[in-house]
């Protein structure tokens, strides 16, 4: 097996790790002990997994329980990346439709500065839909 995905898993593992501790933190402000116990497990299941990897270097290869460990951990990895693709989309789209024209509105149409300030008045206003 290649050493680039013995590298690989080992920062799979070591990154799934670090996501459950994320959730352990959350889960002790929630006092959702249930859900910390889990999240605890999860973290020392994929810390172990990492070590592992580690204490084997170049000669680790996966058995079955590792593999389906190593497969959660992508999953998890991959929904955490769409995530953050779909925030950044959104932030694209936002300034697209809706700050870059207003702004070029301002800059072609506004005459002087005090009209450039009426405007951006006018047109940066979020209402809240509550």
């Amino acid at each position: 097996m290649d050493k680039r995905y013995v590298n690989l898993f080992k920062e799979l593992a070591l990154t799934s790790a670090t996501l459950a501790e994320q959730v352990m933190d959350y889960d002790r402000q929630k006092e959702d002990e249930a859900g910390l116990a889990t999240a605890t497990q999860m973290r020392d299941d994929f810390q172990a997994l990492a070590d592992r990897i580690s204490e084997n270097g170049e000669n680790y290869a996966p058995d079955k329980s590792d593999a389906a460990k190593l497969l959660v951990s992508s999953m998890l990895i991959v929904n955490q990346l769409n995530d953050k693709l779909n925030n950044i989309k959104k932030s694209i789209t936002g300034y697209q439709t809706d700050l870059i024209p207003k702004l070029q509105d301002i800059v072609d149409n506004a005459e002087s500065d005090d009209a450039a300030r009426e405007m951006a008045n006018a047109k940066f206003i979020i209402e809240d839909n509550e």
